[in-house]
């Protein structure tokens, strides 16, 4: 505990808190005061809670704490469940500062634990309101965007820990920009070494022929690459499942014999044999009474309060006649007499053990199929995640391997990649030229044209061409449209026949069917108000049942804690009785090894060695007193002797020339005549 205050005390003092509390002062503050510290904490990390607790109500402040404790997933010690909800309405000590230690130690993880909070926890709607379309389609698109905001969430975050900086981002920039200066003065040394040569036009054809005919090639050898990377990868995953499987079997089978096999069946099928002949037939009868006795409440009327003031006189006398029968039956079935008595108390504990051990067995199969169907689901999401598994020794090596080989790769790649953007460019540079020459004979043709007399003759013909093909291409189209659709029209007449033929018996059955569901529909309405009206009034008893036995706990935990507050009191008092009585039997005692045991010669002891080292104090104190006149005196005289000295030696200084006076040496003396 007191490790646990000086850590609250010293991250109180911290900002953003600047608490100005010791260990004195924090333990001195009241159980309001503390809440108010404990909500001020919390508000740090959710602003909403920053507010008084004193301008509102105690239980309205515990709920509020709660529901935020709740969010932040707060998990109070075990031997504080039972009185952690009173202790924090109370404020106590015990309470809160494991709940402020707690915070403290994790408030950047709670900060964005209730930022998450804020978006992720879903609103809780009666299922009376969510029965509506609107507010279903409404709720719908609000999980929706809770799912998008999670996923946006994590992309988020992924990106902040990518480590990619901005400063890794300039570099990558500014050598890129570097190669493109370096391809753009490379081109320009091809331009300057092409142009001139003779067949350029030749060669230009031929080359951009051969960088087609590489660049198709190129892109097929990239879809084998990528197609027989993923074989390769499919393969991987299907090699490292088989291995796994194979590996589990090798251990079940470990030190396995048919005997023991058989003998493991065995076991199992008594078990399965007990469970579906005694054990669930049990439940399936305990179930069916329930179902019974549940019908019999819906089919009865309603309650008044004279009837069920009835049957609890008769529930009170039936219990009274059980007890008398029990009590009979104690008196008659002496376990003396009866030698039965044991073999039956044995008989009842192995149905027992039978019960739990089967109970338990149940529920270990349930959760060894949850946990196989999440082994399955990581599975089958790690299978999507890119398709690769954690590789680990000569694989790792041999992955190391290829990545440097692809690397190798990548910079032939790179280099052979950089010479075909400058054979690009000078063939970008070639067709440019070409289009210019175009344009140039293009017009050259047009003036010809216009000097002959036939300007626009070479246009017309072009157009004519263009619109004759254009018709050819629409009839056939047209003809192929019609054709469809004349072939449609009949698939579809055929269709709704074929349809109409197999819905007519349906609709035939369906008609005896809709006048049986609005029968069963009408009874079911009626029964649902039944059950309605009966469930309510069992609400409100179950209500007033709830209220009466809460304050019947309140006063039953009052009673206890006032029981042991007593109870430690009258033990200390024993504890001090029994002291005082040793100390006066030791007082009363003749013997002096009993005497030095006593406290009040101890205490004697201690008094008068105090005393005495009081007076040697006070002696001393006195000796300084006197002692004073003289040191001053003493003090003043060494101060004069020192002025002395220094004016001795300014005086040697300033040298026998000087106006100041002359120095008269004697045995012993030293004068100075001005």
């Amino acid at each position: 505990m007191g490790e646990q205050v000086k850590y609250i005390v010293s991250e109180l003092q911290k900002p953003p808190f600047s608490k100005h509390y010791n260990l004195i002062t924090l333990d001195a503050l009241t159980g309001e005061q503390l809440l108010q510290v404990l909500n001020d904490v919390i508000s740090e990390i959710e602003p909403k809670h920053k507010l008084d607790i004193r301008e509102e109500q105690s239980e309205q402040t515990t709920i509020r704490l709660l529901g935020a404790l709740r969010i932040l997933k707060y998990k109070p010690p075990e031997h504080l469940s039972a009185q952690f909800r009173q202790g924090l309405l109370q404020g106590e000590k015990h309470v809160v500062y494991p709940i402020l230690e707690w915070i403290l130690r994790r408030i950047p993880e709670l900060k964005k634990r209730a930022y998450l909070a804020k978006y992720l926890v879903k609103l809780e709607i009666p299922p009376e309101v969510s029965a509506d379309v609107d507010v279903s389609e409404v709720y719908q698109q609000y999980e929706q965007l809770i799912t998008e905001f999670t996923l946006v969430h994590k992309e988020s975050e992924d990106i902040k820990n990518s480590g990619y900086s901005t400063a890794e981002l300039r570099k990558d920039i500014e050598e890129m920009e570097k190669e493109k200066e370096i391809v753009e003065q490379r081109i320009e040394r091809m331009h300057r070494k092409v142009e001139g040569m003779p067949n350029m036009e030749i060669m230009l054809e031929v080359e951009g022929r051969r960088l087609r005919m590489q660049k198709e090639k190129e892109k097929e050898l990239q879809n084998q690459r990528i197609e027989q990377r993923t074989a390769i990868n499919h393969c991987k995953q299907r090699i490292h499942r088989l291995e796994l499987q194979l590996n589990d079997l090798r251990q079940a089978g470990v030190g396995a014999t048919p005997e023991g096999l058989l003998q493991k069946l065995e076991e199992e099928t008594k078990v399965n044999v007990y469970i579906v002949t005694e054990k669930l037939p049990q439940e399936i009868e305990t179930r069916r009474a329930a179902v019974d006795s549940l019908q019999r409440v819906l089919n009865q009327p309603a309650l008044g309060a004279d009837d069920i003031a009835n049957l609890e006189s008769r529930i009170r006398e039936m219990n009274e006649e059980i007890k008398e029968i029990l009590n009979n039956k104690n008196v008659s079935n002496d376990p003396m007499e009866d030698k039965l008595t044991l073999f039956r108390q044995q008989a009842a504990i192995i149905r027992r053990k039978k019960e739990t051990t089967a109970e338990k067995l149940t529920d270990v199969r349930t959760n060894l199929a949850n946990i196989e169907e999440e082994i399955q689901e990581k599975r089958s999401q790690v299978e999507s995640f890119a398709g690769e598994t954690i590789l680990r020794g000569e694989e790792f090596k041999k992955y190391v391997n290829s990545l440097r080989e692809k690397s190798n790769i990548y910079k032939q790649r790179r280099t052979e990649l950089s010479d075909l953007k400058a054979e690009y460019g000078v063939l970008e540079r070639t067709t440019e030229i070409l289009k210019s020459r175009e344009e140039g004979l293009l017009q050259h043709l047009a003036v010809q044209e216009s000097e002959q007399g036939v300007a626009g003759v070479r246009e017309t013909r072009q157009n004519l061409e263009n619109v004759a093909t254009e018709k050819a291409s629409l009839d056939e189209k047209k003809g192929e449209t019609l054709e469809d659709m004349s072939r449609m029209v009949h698939q579809l007449t055929l269709k709704i026949s074929e349809r109409k033929a197999r819905l007519a018996p349906i609709i035939k059955e369906l008609r005896p069917l809709r006048q049986q569901n609005q029968d069963l529909q009408m009874d079911y309405d009626e029964k649902k108000s039944t059950y309605d009206s009966t469930a309510l009034q069992l609400q409100t008893n179950m209500a007033k049942v709830e209220i009466e036995v809460k304050k019947m706990r309140e006063e039953i935990q009052t009673a206890e804690t006032r029981f042991h507050v007593f109870e430690t009191q009258s033990k200390y008092l024993e504890a001090w009785q029994d002291t005082v009585a040793l100390e006066m039997k030791l007082y009363v005692s003749n013997k002096p090894e009993d005497r030095k045991r006593c406290l009040r010669e101890r205490f004697l002891k201690i008094i008068s060695d105090g005393e005495k080292r009081s007076k040697a104090l006070k002696d001393e104190q006195r000796a300084v007193r006197e002692a004073v006149t003289d040191n001053t005196n003493q003090t003043r005289m060494w101060g004069d002797l020192e002025k002395l000295f220094i004016c001795k030696k300014e005086c040697a200084e300033r040298g026998p020339g000087g106006n100041s006076g002359t120095v008269l040496i004697a045995p012993g003396t030293e004068t100075l005549v001005l």
